[in-house]
């Protein structure tokens, strides 16, 4: 009975999802995701008590895979330089993939309209993003390789870094498909500007 819970559960996030990127955020209403997915308002009910939760569960689901590469453990470098360089490439992946780009332009579009919007993309996106190059930060500072007081504000810094003019065209449509080799065109630049700024 469980397993066919969680199967009705994730039938009904892909549905909203695709709902959501074809029609926009304010267009889809309970009541059409209950029609799309063919069952009444109070089964869908039974599993999200709004709108907003039902996108918030599809933000979470839509860059799952891609976020579980972007937290994978690798071997970790012996330098920090090579630590940041890995974790740059790994970020960029995960932030230019199509899904994420996806839900990154939905939001954009809507969240004038809609700021819950923004919240519930930022608590499920960047600020874990953020959580996570904070604390590789973190460690480095310890061990004595980068002077960091403040791990959570570099962190925005060292992001910002990372997707200086290439996120942006992504973005914007002008570019796709963007290949590793590309990928690396920025986080050289990146990390050698955030290091010389933080080593002892």
């Amino acid at each position: 009975m469980r397993v066919k819970t969680e199967k009705k559960k994730n039938e009904i996030i892909s549905i909203a999802g695709e709902l959501f990127l074809s029609q926009g955020y304010g267009s889809v209403s309970m009541a059409t995701i209950a029609a799309a997915v063919g069952g009444s308002k109070g089964t869908l009910y039974g599993y999200f008590s709004s709108k907003e939760e039902v996108f918030a569960a599809f933000v979470v689901s839509a860059g799952q895979q891609r976020w579980e590469e972007f937290i994978a453990l690798e071997e970790v470098p012996a330098s920090v330089e090579a630590r940041l360089m890995a974790l740059a490439r790994r970020y960029l992946r995960f932030l230019l993939s199509n899904e994420i780009m996806s839900v990154n332009r939905l939001v954009i579009a809507e969240a004038g309209r809609f700021p819950e919007l923004g919240k519930i993309f930022y608590d499920n996106g960047p600020k874990s993003v953020i959580g996570v190059i904070a604390s590789t930060l973190q460690q480095s500072a310890e061990t004595g390789e980068l002077t960091i007081d403040d791990p959570v504000s570099e962190a925005w810094r060292f992001k910002s870094l990372c997707e200086a003019r290439l996120v942006e065209q992504c973005l914007w449509g002008i570019r796709s498909n963007v290949t590793d080799a590309e990928i690396m065109e920025n986080v050289r630049p990146a990390c050698a500007i955030f290091l010389k700024s933080h080593r002892p």
